[in-house]
Parts: structure tokens; C-alpha cells; sequence
């Protein structure tokens, strides 16, 4: 008896599942040719063009009627909506024989399928119901039709709501508290034995087919702390909405021994911001053979969380000389730091080219930036994301080359344009056109997901397409530190620029 109940519950979910879901009809698949094709071109050219939208996910298996998925392939693409376990897919079949092929479309909730398959007669439509069950890197589903067999498919997924990595390297982290034990902490000068202490997040190269779980893309204060900074409440994000993220880093995985040395660049998130809003931007570059390390900042970034739990929030008091030397001297204490872990540490024995160093940062860790540059001998080249800048503490200006990414409408700004005056290195200066201050975070493509129905702009990113700001930013990025730390021509970055249709840039 209990079975049979059982059983009249299951099968009433999935009568509602098919009404609600019942608008997905043969207009939509005769889409899906173009989008599996869409879902070839992203993956191969993706990092050539930075105009590629990029699925949340792709995956790729074999179907069968039994256990063995012996029948034939299967392919395509994930779109998710507020959370990774709920969204669209869409791809392409084929007999392993090759006697037929078709496409596949429909939602899945949880565990949950429904949609539709479609031969390639264009005349036989069949709906089906099903469960799916998978994990960060494997999938395995079910699906039921009174016209067929029981079908399995077996396969191989990845997804994020961050963009894919289009390097040969997946992405392993490291967490370090450090402390700087020849500074005191002058936020907290009433305390004598106060050191000024910072959290690094060290990126490296992996090797990209290494299955372990993925590290999570932050932790609960500094995610409570993210939703605090919206203009407007964000209530119907839940408290563990970070989780659904799922970024493609994985913690203290071995370095990848394809190369003998990888070039260090040091990152510093703006004031009142934190390094993991950034994560889309770092996980490429390192997916490309660079060690990133990314600075927070006690009392100068938003939130900073010790292993022991202690929460550092930003200074009441306003940005000023304080704030910057102490996020100058955190980024050189760094590279001492990574200096010593290099000749220390067999996790990475000697694996950091520290002849080949560079900085990016965005607001006021473009000023550090800038200013490390000038400073410090070991930094080759900087980068700034919408960077704020101190001319007055840069007087011979700066011989290495720099560039400025700005936000729209400030290509001339004046402050923009002190800086600019002072390089005589490589300079060029980049406008990219419809963003804004924030949008150089990868918090416009999660506001896409988490509050879908909340105009981006409102919230203050400007009206460029999150998903185009990042995938712009993150191939200029890229290729800058790809010309001036790998010894790239420069005629790939000069390329690049002349090929975005939505920036301005000038070179001199």
C-alpha cells in the first residue's frame, strides 16, 4: 500500500512538472542546432573573443538502454537560473551508429528532468520525465517515455555561474594568514602589540583534469557583508545563495609541472571591496600559467575573516595616507612573503619566476598599484581596473609599462589623465563603454542570476551586459600580462583593442 501511494506521488510531480514546464514546445528546438554550434565556437575561440557569451555549463556523455550508455552521444549546454541546481539545458544526440541524431531541450530542479528529445526528422517530438543525479564534475540521469526504452546517460559536466577558464591549467588556491612582525598595526594604535596581519588567497596552475571538489567562492561573513553593500535590500537572496557559485578553484591541489616557472602577479581589490569579487578575472589568468596572489586588507577592504574567526571590517575614517601605505606595503610584504615560500615550501619549490612580477588592482588598489610600481624595483608592470590615483607621491612618474581600464565617461577625467601624463613606458588607456566603477567585479553577472527581475543599472553597473563587461575585461587583462610577463608581441594586446567594438582606447 505504502509503495502505491509512493508511487501516485511521484507521478503527480511529475504531471506538474510537465504543466509548468508544458511552454517549452517544437519553436524553441528548432533552435538548438544553432546553439550547440554556438556551445563549439564559445569553447574553441573563447579567449580570441571576448564577445562570446558563455553558458553557465557544458556537458557531454553517452546514452544507452542499459548501464553500459552504449547506445550513442550526447552534448550540449546549462543555463542556470537563481541557484546551480535549477536552470535549462539544451544540446544534441547521435546514434553510435550513426543512423540517427537529434537534440534535447528542457529544465531540470534538483534531482528532477522534464523536456523534450526531437529525431532529426523534424516530425517526432517525444516528451520525457526524469531524474538526474551529479556532483561538480559527473553526471549520471534517467529519463522515461511510454514510446522508448528506459534511456541512461552517463557523462562529464562543468559549470559555474562565472565564466569557463580557457587555459590548459585548472586552478588550485592556498590560503595564508600572514603577518608583517616589522609593522605595527597603525589602525589599532592603542594596541602596542598590535602586527599588521592580511589573508592572501595564492592561485596557481593545476593540472585541469584533477576531479576534487571545488573550494567555495567565499564564506558566509564575507558574503553577508557583499549583500550589506547594496543600494537597495536584498532580501530574497538567501544567506547561502555563495554556495550555488561553485568557481572552478580547487583548495591546495598539487602545482601543474608543465612548465618549470610561472610569473607572479600580485592583485589588490578596491577600497571597502574584497579579492573574491574578482575571482572571474584571477581563476583566467591562472588557467594561463600565472600565480596570482590577491591581498584583503584589514580596515582598508570591506570585510576581512581570520582563521580564528576574528571579523576586520573597513575604518570608520575616510581613505587617505594611512590607508594607502598600508595597502602598499601589505603588497610588498606579500612578494617578500612569496619569496620566502618559494625557497621554502615543497608544495611549490622553487616554482615562482620572481623575475617576472607584475601588479593590478582596481579603485584604490589601483593607486597602490601604481605606486608599487614606482617604488619597488621586482614589479615589471600594472594594471588598474577604474584605478583612483596619488600623482603627488609619483614624482618622476613611472618607466614600466601600465594601463589604465576605465569606466565610461572618464576616459578624460582629470585624475585619469594626471596619471596618464606621468608614464613613459607602454601606456594605454582603455574606456569600456556602458560600465561603471563596480562593474569591474563579477558581481553584475551574479546580480544576473541571484535577482534576475533587478535592472543591473539600478543597482549600479552600468548598461553593458555583465557577462560582455567580464568577458572584456578579463581578455585584456589577460593578454596585457601575456605581452609584458611571457614576452607576447605586443601586436596581440594593440589587436585585441582594435577588435572590441565597445571600448576606446589610446597607445602611447
Amino acid at each position: 500500500m505504502l509503495n502505491k501511494i509512493l508511487f501516485m506521488r511521484l507521478i503527480s510531480i511529475f504531471f506538474v512538472i510537465l504543466l509548468v514546464f508544458s511552454n517549452i514546445g517544437t519553436s524553441n528546438l528548432s533552435l538548438q542546432n544553432s546553439k550547440t554550434n554556438d556551445i563549439k565556437i564559445a569553447k574553441s575561440n573563447f579567449k580570441l573573443n571576448p564577445k562570446n557569451k558563455w553558458y553557465d555549463g557544458h556537458f557531454h556523455g553517452s546514452w544507452g538502454r542499459d548501464k553500459s550508455c552504449s547506445d550513442g552521444k550526447i552534448w550540449g549546454g546549462l543555463n542556470f537560473g537563481r541557484r546551480s541546481t535549477l536552470g535549462d539545458f539544451f544540446g544534441e544526440w547521435n546514434a553510435s551508429d550513426d543512423s540517427s541524431f537529434g537534440s534535447i531541450n528542457g529544465r531540470f530542479i534538483n534531482n528532477f528532468l522534464t523536456g523534450i528529445i526531437r529525431n532529426d526528422d523534424n516530425e517526432s517530438v517525444l516528451f520525457f520525465i526524469g531524474f538526474i543525479s551529479f556532483n561538480d564534475s559527473n553526471f549520471k540521469a534517467i529519463i522515461f517515455n511510454p514510446k522508448l526504452p528506459i534511456i541512461r546517460i552517463n557523462g562529464e559536466h562543468e559549470s559555474s555561474f562565472l565564466p569557463p577558464i580557457t587555459g590548459n591549467y585548472g586552478v588550485g588556491v592556498k590560503t595564508m594568514h600572514l603577518i608583517d612582525e616589522s609593522r605595527l598595526e597603525n589602525f589599532t594604535d592603542n594596541d602596542p602589540d598590535d602586527y599588521r596581519e592580511m589573508m592572501v588567497q595564492l592561485w596557481y596552475p593545476i593540472d585541469k583534469e584533477i576531479k576534487e571538489p571545488r573550494a567555495e567562492y567565499m564564506d558566509a561573513p564575507t558574503f553577508a557583508w557583499l549583500k550589506g553593500r547594496s543600494p537597495i535590500p536584498l532580501f530574497m537572496i538567501p544567506n547561502k545563495a555563495y554556495l550555488f557559485i561553485r568557481p572552478h578553484m580547487k583548495n591546495e591541489i598539487s602545482i601543474a609541472n608543465d612548465e618549470q616557472y610561472y610569473p607572479i602577479i600580485i592583485f589588490s581589490p578596491g577600497y571597502d571591496g574584497v579579492y573574491q569579487i574578482y575571482s572571474s578575472f584571477i581563476e583566467e589568468m591562472v588557467s594561463h600559467g600565472f600565480i596570482v596572489a590577491s591581498i584583503n586588507h584589514p580596515y582598508v577592504s570591506g570585510i576581512t575573516v581570520f582563521p580564528d574567526g576574528r571579523e576586520v571590517y573597513i575604518s570608520k575614517d575616510p581613505p587617505g595616507n594611512l590607508s594607502l601605505r598600508s595597502v602598499v606595503e601589505d603588497a610588498k610584504f606579500v612578494l617578500d612573503k612569496l619569496t620566502e615560500v618559494n625557497n621554502t615550501d615543497p608544495d611549490f619549490n622553487g616554482r615562482f619566476d620572481l623575475s617576472k612580477v607584475g601588479m593590478y588592482g582596481h579603485s584604490f588598489g589601483g593607486a597602490s598599484t601604481s605606486i608599487c610600481l614606482y617604488e619597488d624595483d621586482r614589479f615589471d608592470c600594472g594594471l588598474t581596473l577604474d584605478g583612483v590615483f596619488y600623482t603627488d607621491v609619483i614624482p618622476d612618474g613611472i618607466n614600466k609599462p601600465f594601463l589604465l581600464m576605465i569606466a565610461e565617461n572618464l576616459f578624460n577625467n582629470d585624475n585619469v589623465q594626471d596619471m596618464w601624463d606621468i608614464l613613459k613606458g607602454d601606456a594605454l588607456k582603455v574606456q569600456i563603454n556602458g560600465s561603471t566603477h563596480y562593474a569591474f567585479t563579477d558581481v553584475g553577472v551574479l546580480l544576473k542570476h541571484l535577482v534576475p527581475l533587478i535592472p543591473i543599472n539600478i543597482l549600479g553597473f552600468g548598461s553593458i551586459a555583465p557577462k560582455l563587461m567580464v568577458n572584456i575585461t578579463r581578455a585584456i587583462i589577460l593578454t596585457f600580462f601575456e605581452v609584458y610577463l611571457k614576452g607576447e608581441s605586443v601586436e596581440n594586446l594593440t589587436n585585441l583593442l582594435k577588435s572590441i567594438d565597445e571600448i576606446q582606447f589610446e597607445i602611447k
